[in-house]
């Protein structure tokens, strides 16, 4: 049988848990195509208009593999974490697709939330379990795909967020964490924290490559994606309220911390167009950012009507502001010493 998973939202946290799954049970899963303009105008010809831009998208995947497959896979997913949750929207979103769209193959749509004690361990297994027996009725099957499906996850963690040690390598230039800036002939490395959703982050179309041209602009950068995880929190646990929305405490705890320490030279934060979360984060960062600003930062909305030649020219004159204060700074150091 062929289970479709739409390359959009929470693939790109759970990608390899869910494809090893299905896998083992002996599934064929047929991945959406990545974004592109066709999938992006169908989108927002069908989705809702009140969505985010990245739910919208998530209508384009779904309509691209929907002839392809038997079983859709959509969790509608709540949280992994007792106390804060993800967007509400991923919860409903298998069943407004349905409601909508009722010819689409059967959607498989386990409903997993750990957010104020509702599911935990036990649960998660017999979730897992209920679907596997929809591809076999081996119990050792089930049991050993699922155990696979665990530690790609957890390899996936482990490979993606650093320590504090590494960070301190990054930020002393003794290593790169992403793909390496192009030549900077002969001029200062600039290091720039990208900040932003995931689903953002890992999409180039839907981030309109925004990390090619920090590449190309000879930047190196750390996402928010890969700050580790006691630092965000430690940032969150000097406030006197507690941010409920799990991944926007990872951008925001971002945001604060090189806000604090100046290790880098600037902050990009990417927010989607009606995302309600995000605007949430984004209004608390840019007045953390009022009252620290030797941090420059720079927030980018994106929507589906987002031009790259725009978004290049605003990332090239927030580079060259960048380049222009580190310079005056140089020279004002230097003066300081000759007197």
């Amino acid at each position: 049988m062929r289970v479709g998973i739409p390359r959009a939202l929470m693939y790109y946290k759970f990608a390899d848990m869910w494809v090893t799954f299905f896998q083992e049970l002996g599934a064929e899963v047929i991945i959406s195509p990545k974004t592109t303009k066709k999938i992006k105008q169908e989108a927002v010809n069908i989705a809702p208009n009140e969505d985010c831009y990245s739910t919208k998208l998530y209508y384009g995947h779904v309509m691209a593999i929907k002839d392809q497959v038997d079983y859709l896979f959509i969790p509608r997913y709540g949280a992994s974490d007792k106390r804060y949750v993800g967007c509400p929207k991923f919860i409903g979103l298998a069943e407004v697709l349905r409601s909508m769209f009722p010819n689409l193959p059967p959607i498989i749509m386990p409903h997993y939330n750990t957010a104020k004690g509702r599911d935990g361990k036990l649960s998660f297994f017999f979730k897992a379990m209920k679907i596997g027996s929809m591809f076999t009725k081996n119990p050792f099957k089930k049991i050993r795909a699922l155990r696979l499906a665990l530690k790609k996850h957890n390899q996936h963690k482990k490979d993606l967020v650093i320590d504090e040690k590494t960070l301190y390598k990054w930020e002393q230039s003794e290593l790169f964490l992403n793909d390496p800036p192009n030549s900077n002939h002969g001029k200062r490395q600039l290091k720039i924290a990208l900040v932003g959703h995931s689903y953002v982050l890992n999409d180039p179309y839907a981030s309109l490559d925004i990390r090619t041209i920090l590449k190309e602009q000879e930047v190196d950068i750390i996402t928010s994606e890969q700050m580790p995880r006691e630092l965000i929190e430690k940032q969150m646990d000097k406030q006197n309220f507690q941010l409920y929305f799990y991944y926007e405490r990872e951008i925001l705890g971002t945001i604060m911390h090189f806000l604090e320490s100046k290790t880098v030279d600037g902050i990009i934060h990417i927010m989607v167009f009606s995302c309600g979360p995000d605007s949430i984060a984004g209004e608390m960062a840019a007045r953390f950012s009022n009252r620290n600003p030797a941090v420059p930062l720079l927030q980018l909305v994106f929507d589906e009507l987002t031009a790259e030649t725009g978004l290049k020219t605003r990332i090239e004159a927030f580079i060259d502001m960048l380049r222009r204060s580190i310079d005056a700074q140089i020279t004002f150091q230097t003066t300081k010493v000759h007197v």
